[in-house]
């Protein structure tokens, strides 16, 4: 390899090659689902030593990986995401993207999934032990569809897959899945942040200058001389009385015989 080539290979914070990219010298000699050891004998324990170590490999550089055929056949089938469904992703620097399927099972573990939505993203808040999610979702997912349908909010992400789960018994997700220190603790705080809380995007300054104008504008508006409820020739408008008193009228139901419970 010369020096300064890329090497076209991505690992993940277990140095598990997760992506080879096409027309690089790692096409053909690794493998997705390849777990790398060393570098020219130098031992790796984390995707920096990785890096450092092929810093100075050049001209040649050694990487022995433990390769599982099985796992990576797994693995190659989870980060193949159809051409379809890769359209609606923008990818980000930082994160994964793999599909995760969910297969309901008769008298099988139960669901055992919880989601939230932040900043239009849908994200996997909770993963309960020996579940279907715990086989292929960890918290800190962003679910970017549910078998091909766009998500932004937990509601339609919620409502769509157990549709689907009871119609086709599986459903499927293009996963974010984030793979670097800044992505971790941004979904980190993300799982924490209280949906009540304001908006952590802010206003552009043009935006909020011109909400401001606005507001001032609203202040400075007279009282209307005349009232909307006054009609032509009146010589008093209207008044409106909100009266706490409320007045029940029963049309009809078919309950014949039997006491409803009142509800108010």
């Amino acid at each position: 390899m010369e020096e300064g080539e890329p090497l076209g290979a991505t690992p993940n914070d277990k140095l598990v090659i997760t992506k080879i990219q096409s027309g690089t010298i790692s096409e053909g000699k690794l493998r997705v689902g390849d777990q790398v050891k060393k570098v020219n004998d130098v031992e790796c324990k984390d995707a920096n030593d990785f890096f450092r170590a092929l810093r100075y490999a050049t001209p040649l550089a050694r990487i022995l990986v433990n390769r599982d055929e099985k796992k990576a056949e797994e693995l190659e089938a989870r980060v193949h995401i159809p051409e379809d469904r890769a359209k609606i992703i923008q990818r980000r620097e930082g994160y994964v993207y793999e599909m995760a399927t969910l297969v309901w099972v008769q008298n099988g573990p139960k669901l055992g999934l919880g989601i939230k939505h932040y900043q239009n993203r849908v994200l996997v808040s909770r993963v309960d032990p020996g579940s279907l999610a715990e086989k292929c979702l960890v918290l800190g997912d962003h679910l970017c569809d549910v078998d091909g349908i766009p998500v932004t909010d937990k509601d339609v992400a919620r409502d769509l897959l157990v549709k689907n789960l009871q119609e086709k018994g599986k459903v499927s997700f293009v996963v974010e899945r984030p793979d670097s220190f800044e992505a971790k603790q941004w979904a980190k705080q993300a799982l924490a942040a209280n949906i009540l809380q304001p908006p952590s995007v802010q206003m552009n300054d043009d935006v909020r200058t011109i909400a401001s104008k606005y507001r001032a504008a609203l202040k400075a508006l007279k009282a209307p001389g005349k009232s909307a409820m006054t009609t032509a020739g009146a010589t008093g408008g209207k008044k409106v009385q909100i009266i706490e008193e409320t007045a029940t009228h029963e049309i009809g139901h078919d309950h014949e015989g039997k006491a409803l419970r009142k509800v108010k």
